[in-house]
C-alpha cells in the first residue's frame, strides 16, 4: 500500500529533524525562545519511532502472510540482523575514534547487551525481538474478534504507558533490550487494527487531536521540566508518554486519508526502500556536520534546524543509494 510507503518516509525526515532538535532542548536554556524553538520541532516529529512500527504491525501481521516459521526467520535475519550487527561494530568503532587505547573487548559487549552500541541502535534491537514474535503475534491478530483485540491494544497501552512514566518518575534505566519489544506491542498490533479498518474517522477531528496532543507534549515537557528538572519533563517525549499515544495514532490515521498516486506515489515507492539505510548512516553525518560547527543551538534555530536536517537527510539517502548498488554493502541496508 502506498500510504504505507509515504509514512514510512515521512517518519524517517521525523527522526533526522527529532535528532537535530534534541541538543536545542538538552543545550538551551529552558523556557528560552532558543529552547521553545527546539521544543516545538522536537513535540512536533515524537510520531515517527511509533509509526515505524505500525508500519512493520501493518505489513506483517496481515492475514495473506502464510509463510513458514523457516522462512519468515530467515527474511527476517537478513532485513535486520545482518544489518544490525554490521552497523553495531561499525558504531563500536565510530564512538571510538578519537580514543582507540581505549577500547575494550568488555566495554563492546556490554553495550551490544544493552542495545545501545549508538543512540538510535536500541530500535533496530528491539525490532529484533518483536520480530522473533511475530508468527505467534499473527496467531492472536488472526484469531481475535477485532473489538477484543482492541481492548487488549487498550490495555496493553496502560500497562505500557505507568511503566515509562515510572521509569522516568525514578530515573530507573532502560534494562536488557530483550525486553523492549514488550512496550511496543500495543503500536504493532493498532497497525494492523488501522490498516484494515473500514470506518474512516473525520479528518478534522484527527488534526485536532494531532495538534493537541503535539501542543500537550510542547507544554508539558516545560511545565514538568521547570518544576522537577528537564530530565522528569522528558517524559512528554517519550514514545508511550499519554500525549504521543494519541499524536502517534492520529498521524498514522492520517497518512491513510492522504490520496498517494501518480508520481508522488512512485517517488514514495522509491524512497521507501532507503529508509532503513537513511536510519542507519544518518547520526554520523550529523556528528560529523556538528564537529565542523554546524550546531542549530547556536543560533539562528528557527531555520537551523530544520535546515541542518534536510541536509543529513538528503545525505542519508544519497549513502544508502549508493550502498544499495554495491555488492554485499546492499545487504547491510
Amino acid at each position: 500500500m502506498i500510504w504505507l510507503d509515504a509514512a514510512r518516509v515521512a517518519a524517517i525526515v521525523a527522526v533526522v529533524l527529532l535528532h537535530v532538535s534534541a541538543s536545542v532542548v538538552t543545550q538551551a536554556p529552558l523556557g528560552s525562545t532558543v529552547w521553545w524553538v527546539g521544543n516545538g520541532y522536537d513535540a512536533l516529529v515524537r510520531w515517527c519511532v511509533p509509526v515505524f512500527v505500525m508500519v512493520s504491525g501493518a505489513l506483517l501481521l496481515d492475514a495473506r502472510k502464510t509463510e513458514s516459521l523457516a522462512t519468515f526467520y530467515r527474511k527476517r535475519a537478513a532485513r535486520i540482523a545482518l544489518p544490525l550487527l554490521f552497523w553495531s561494530v561499525v558504531y563500536v568503532l565510530w564512538n571510538y575514534r578519537h580514543a582507540w587505547d581505549q577500547l575494550r573487548p568488555g566495554d563492546v559487549l556490554h553495550s551490544v547487551a544493552r542495545g545501545w552500541p549508538h543512540y538510535h541502535l536500541w530500535f533496530l534491537y528491539m525490532l529484533l525481538c518483536l520480530y522473533l514474535f511475530t508468527p505467534f503475534l499473527r496467531i492472536v491478530a488472526w484469531h481475535t474478534s477485532r473489538r477484543d483485540l482492541w481492548w487488549l491494544v487498550g490495555a496493553l497501552f496502560v500497562l505500557a504507558g505507568v511503566n515509562e512514566w515510572h521509569r522516568v518518575a525514578t530515573g530507573g534505566g532502560a534494562g536488557l533490550f530483550i525486553n523492549w519489544f514488550l512496550s511496543y506491542l500495543p503500536y504493532f498490533f493498532c497497525g494492523y487494527l488501522l490498516r484494515t479498518a473500514h470506518r474512516e474517522v473525520p479528518l478534522p477531528w484527527l488534526v485536532a487531536v494531532f495538534a493537541f496532543s503535539v501542543t500537550a507534549t510542547a507544554v508539558g515537557c516545560f511545565w514538568v521540566g521547570r518544576t522537577y528538572g528537564l530530565d522528569k519533563g522528558l517524559y512528554f517525549y517519550g514514545y508511550l508518554s499519554a500525549t504521543v499515544i494519541p499524536m502517534s495514532l492520529s498521524a498514522m490515521l492520517m497518512f491513510k486519508r492522504c490520496a498517494w498516486e501518480g508520481a508522488c506515489a512512485r517517488r514514495a515507492q522509491r524512497l521507501s526502500q532507503l529508509t532503513l539505510g537513511a536510519y542507519l548512516v544518518h547520526p554520523i553525518l550529523l556528528e560529523l556536520l556538528r564537529s565542523v560547527g554546524l550546531q542549530p543551538e547556536q543560533g539562528g534555530v528557527l531555520w537551523s534546524v530544520p535546515g541542518l536536517a534536510a541536509v543529513v537527510f538528503a545525505g542519508s539517502l544519497g549513502v544508502a543509494w549508493m550502498f544499495q548498488r554495491m555488492p554485499l554493502l546492499n545487504r547491510m541496508i
